[in-house]
């Protein structure tokens, strides 16, 4: 399989989350050829709150529409900032009227639609589905019908156990579906070239580190690389969790990971909780699971 060959549809396109200078993780398409997403710096945040709309009414739009797709990285810009389509969120169609968030999703993974940030009232999260304009750069359309069904793939997953597992990690200790029951286990999934997998491993460092004292919570690093460079790596590359080498079938089959790195977090029934993309949303998964 092509792990590295760059896709030509988002060829240059620098991009973040947290802030500007991010990589975007790597986007895997496992189809008769597997692309990776590349990166371009987004809009300015301070740019982009230029369009706000004041005093909003319920449904009312947040953002104007007309800044949103006036081209790729504003786009972009008001996608990472805006939207996390794994939180529980009130879905709208085009006229405003409920609808399932699998609906949602599935309406969006036609390329067709963008999720519009709207008030929904006190601290409700609401997105419409807003048709994208015919004129709007190409990468939008394309970007939304990859990504939602991806989103959607994890959202099956939620409320479901975790695909049956049995691992055993570059030291030898095994972890399986049954041995876990009892502890919250945050998975990584990642490979040693991709770049933005590799950024984040302080962060979560820090995460694993903020928790050593806990004996309920297992942060394991599923990984595509064989045994020996995932060794190599590691004595060159601090990372904490434990990690188990060859997962690729387990990540692409089991969890339908599509993008790196991508996160899981099961609770201690053994139940998907959520899958995300950033460390900073998995810490804080981790902290709500946590309070519960």
């Amino acid at each position: 399989m092509l792990y590295y060959k760059y896709s030509l549809l988002f060829l240059n396109l620098l991009i973040n989350r947290m802030y500007m200078q991010r990589l975007f993780r790597i986007l895997i398409i496992t189809s008769t050829l597997t692309s990776l997403l590349s990166c371009n710096e987004p809009t300015k945040k301070a740019e982009k709150s230029k369009a706000k709309v004041e005093s909003p009414a319920i449904g009312s739009p947040l953002i104007k529409p007309e800044h949103i797709t006036s081209s790729f990285p504003q786009f972009w810009s008001y996608y990472t900032e805006n939207i996390d389509l794994f939180e529980d969120f009130v879905p709208l169609d085009t006229l405003g009227s409920i609808i399932s968030k699998r609906d949602f999703l599935s309406e969006m993974g036609t390329g067709k639609y963008y999720p519009l940030l709207v008030y929904a009232g006190d601290s409700s999260i609401g997105y419409r589905l807003k048709p994208i304009p015919e004129n709007a750069s190409q990468s939008i359309g394309s970007y939304m019908k990859q990504f939602s069904k991806e989103e959607l793939a994890f959202y099956e997953l939620e409320g479901k156990p975790v695909p049956a597992f049995d691992f055993q990690d570059i030291n030898g200790q095994r972890f399986n579906s049954k041995n876990t029951i009892g502890k919250i286990v945050l998975f990584k999934c990642w490979f040693i070239s991709c770049v933005a997998c590799v950024a984040e491993m302080p962060e979560l460092n820090k995460m694993v580190d903020k928790y050593k004292d806990r004996d309920d919570i297992l942060f394991i690093s599923l990984a595509m690389d064989e045994s020996g460079p995932l060794q190599a790596f590691l004595k060159k590359t601090k990372f904490d969790y434990l990690t188990i080498p060859r997962q690729t079938k387990y990540m692409e089959e089991g969890l339908k990971v599509r993008t790196y790195p991508t996160h899981f977090i099961i609770n201690k029934q053994g139940i998907m909780v959520k899958a995300v993309s950033e460390a900073h949303d998995i810490e804080t998964l981790l902290a709500r699971e946590l309070a519960k």
